[in-house]
């Protein structure tokens, strides 16, 4: 498997989100969660990869993300899950199509 690439979704004080690419494609989503010291992280796979390449996987993203962020942690946890995302939710995209809806009753009056 060639080198991951992160791109990150989003980061707090003590966590960030990224999804992961392999080449072009999207192969899965990783949370990390910094603790006082532990890392830990959820690894969401959404294509199958040997226990090798997972295991490349999570170096990669303990090199690349974990030790620059805390290069003092004590240990690095990770769980990894097989799935598939099955959707986006937003209040605020729900919200949008109402106020959609909204202008279009108010349109036919």
């Amino acid at each position: 498997m060639e080198a991951a690439r992160f791109e990150r979704q989003v980061r707090t004080g003590t966590s960030e989100a990224f999804v992961v690419y392999g080449g072009a494609r999207r192969i899965g989503r990783i949370d990390v969660h910094y603790a006082h010291f532990e890392v830990h992280a959820t690894l969401i796979l959404e294509v199958e990869l040997t226990d090798d390449e997972v295991q490349q996987l999570i170096d990669q993203v303990d090199e690349e993300l974990v030790q620059t962020h805390d290069p003092e942690r004590e240990d690095f946890l990770v769980q990894v899950y097989r799935g598939e995302e099955l959707g986006f939710y937003s209040d605020e995209y729900d919200s949008d199509e109402a106020d959609d809806d909204d202008d279009e009753d108010e349109d036919a009056r």
